[in-house]
C-alpha cells in the first residue's frame, strides 16, 4: 500500500468573516506520489457526500484503488472532508437522524408534509445543539475558503482540484471566490448550485428523471435479460401507476431506487412482478440507503446551500403541477424527493444558489452524464455554461463514471489533471458502466 499520512488542517475560522471568532479545523488525508523524481504536482479531492476520507484510509473499493494507482504515478492526492463531516477532528455528531429522504413521496397528503417536517426540524435541532458555534459555518461559501486555506498549507501557489458530486459544489465556490488562485478545475457529476429560481432547479432534474424513465425503456428493448424484454417498459410502469390506487407512493419509492442504471435489472424485474400481482420488490428489494448514518450534518449542510427558502405545502403543490406539465410520467416525483430532504430545516447558515460568476477561472473540464439521474446532465450543462472556458465532455454512463472507472473518462480527466491537456472540443465518452 502506498503510504498516506493522515492530517488535520490548522484551525481555520467557523466564520471567515470574523476570524477572530471560534475556529474549526478539517481532515486531510495525503497520498504520496510513487516516484518523488517524477510527481509533477498536487490534486485535492472531495468525493461527495459525506465522509471521503474514510474510502481512502478504511478497505478500499476497487475502483478507488485503481483511481488512485493512476493518479500517484505522477501526482500527491490529497483527500479532504468538508467540516462537520470528518472521521475524527471538528465531526459533528447529530443526535437524531433526519427524516427519511422518501417520506415526502410515500405519503403525498398535508398531514405527511407536517410530520416530516416536524421530524427533520429535530434533527436540525440536535445538529445545532451538538454542534455549537461550528453551526455557523455549515456551508460551502465557507468550505471554499477552508480549501484555498488547505492550498496555501500545501504549499501551492494555485490549486489543482478534483470534485466529485457534492463536491463539485465546494469547486464552483472555490472558482467564484479565488478563481485567480485555480490551476486546473475537474468537476464530474455536477450538482448545479447555479439556480436561483427553486422551480427551474427542481424542472431540470424532473426532466432528466423523465428522460431516464425512456432510457430505461431502450435499455429493456436491447437487452434479452432484462425482465421485460419484449415489452414496452415505460408503458408497463405507465400502466402499473394508473392500476395501483393507494400503492403509488410506494411504486415511485421504489423507482427512484431502480431508475439509477445498476439498479435496470431489478427495477424490471419489481415491474414484471407487480404485473403479476406482487408489489414486494418496491418495497424490499429496491430500498433506498439511510439518508447519511445516523449524526450526520450532511443533510443539513446541502439544506444550507441548496434550499435555504423552502416553500409551504400549498405553494409546493403549484410547483408540483408546473413539473407534472413537463414530466409527468415519473420525473414530477423529483420535487418531492429534493424537498423531503429539507422540508422542516431552517436554510441559515445559507449560501443560497445563484448564477455562477467565475471569470478568473482557467479552462474547466466537466464531465457530464446522459444516464446521470443524481445529478442530472441538464444542471451538469447549465453549470459548464456559465464558466467562461469550460470544456464540456458527455459520455453514456451515470453518475460518478470518472471515479467508477469509465476508461475514456479516466484517460481525459487524468491527462487534464496530470499534465494539463484538455480534451479536443467535441468529445464524446462512450458508456461502459451500465448493465
Amino acid at each position: 500500500m502506498e503510504p498516506f499520512r493522515v492530517a488535520v488542517s490548522d484551525p481555520v475560522p467557523v466564520d471567515w468573516t470574523d476570524r477572530t471568532g471560534p475556529a474549526t479545523v478539517v481532515d486531510v488525508v495525503r497520498v504520496a506520489a510513487k516516484d518523488p523524481a517524477r510527481r509533477s504536482g498536487k490534486v485535492v479531492a472531495n468525493l461527495g457526500a459525506g465522509n471521503s476520507t474514510a474510502a481512502i484510509t478504511g478497505p478500499r473499493s476497487a475502483p478507488i484503488q485503481s483511481w488512485l494507482d493512476q493518479l500517484t504515478k505522477r501526482l500527491d492526492v490529497v483527500v479532504f472532508d468538508p467540516r462537520g463531516l470528518g472521521r475524527d477532528a471538528g465531526r459533528i455528531e447529530c443526535p437524531r437522524s433526519p427524516a427519511s429522504i422518501l417520506g415526502l413521496v410515500r405519503g403525498q397528503d398535508e398531514a405527511t408534509w407536517r410530520a416530516h417536517a416536524k421530524e427533520n426540524a429535530a434533527y436540525d435541532a440536535g445538529c445545532r445543539q451538538a454542534a455549537g458555534p461550528a453551526f455557523a459555518g455549515l456551508n460551502s461559501w465557507q468550505m471554499a475558503h477552508d480549501l484555498d486555506a488547505l492550498r496555501a498549507a500545501l504549499g501551492e501557489e494555485k490549486l489543482r482540484y478534483f470534485g466529485n458530486s457534492y463536491g463539485t459544489t465546494y469547486g464552483q465556490a472555490y472558482a467564484e471566490l479565488f478563481g485567480a488562485r485555480l490551476e486546473r478545475l475537474y468537476l464530474d457529476g455536477v450538482a448545479d448550485h447555479t439556480q436561483a429560481r427553486l422551480v427551474d432547479w427542481l424542472s431540470d432534474h424532473a426532466q432528466a428523471q423523465e428522460q431516464q424513465l425512456s432510457r430505461f425503456r431502450d435499455w429493456c428493448a436491447r437487452t434479452p435479460s432484462c425482465a421485460l424484454y419484449g415489452v414496452d417498459a415505460a408503458a408497463a410502469w405507465d400502466d402499473l401507476v394508473a392500476s395501483a390506487g393507494h400503492s403509488t407512493g410506494d411504486l415511485f419509492a421504489g423507482a427512484l431506487v431502480g431508475m439509477n442504471p445498476p439498479r435496470w435489472p431489478d427495477l424490471a424485474r419489481a415491474i414484471a412482478k407487480a404485473r403479476a400481482g406482487d408489489f414486494g420488490d418496491f418495497r424490499t428489494v429496491l430500498q433506498y440507503p439511510p439518508n447519511g448514518p445516523t449524526g450526520s450534518v450532511q443533510s443539513a449542510t446541502l439544506c444550507h446551500d441548496f434550499v435555504p427558502a423552502l416553500p409551504g405545502y400549498h405553494r409546493f403543490l403549484r410547483i408540483e403541477r408546473q413539473l407534472k406539465a413537463i414530466a409527468p410520467r415519473f420525473g414530477w416525483i423529483e420535487g418531492r424527493y429534493q424537498l423531503g430532504r429539507c422540508v422542516g430545516i431552517p436554510g441559515e447558515p445559507a449560501y443560497p444558489p445563484h448564477p455562477l460568476s467565475a471569470p478568473h477561472s482557467p479552462p474547466v473540464l466537466v464531465t457530464i452524464g446522459e444516464l446521470d439521474n443524481n445529478t442530472g446532465h441538464l444542471g451538469a450543462a447549465h453549470v459548464a455554461s456559465q464558466f467562461p472556458r469550460a470544456r464540456p465532455v458527455r459520455h453514456g454512463d451515470g453518475h460518478a463514471a470518472y471515479l467508477l472507472g469509465n476508461t475514456c473518462l479516466r484517460r481525459h480527466g487524468n491527462a487534464y489533471l496530470i499534465d494539463g491537456t484538455l480534451p479536443a472540443p467535441g468529445t464524446v465518452c462512450p458508456g461502459e458502466l451500465a448493465p
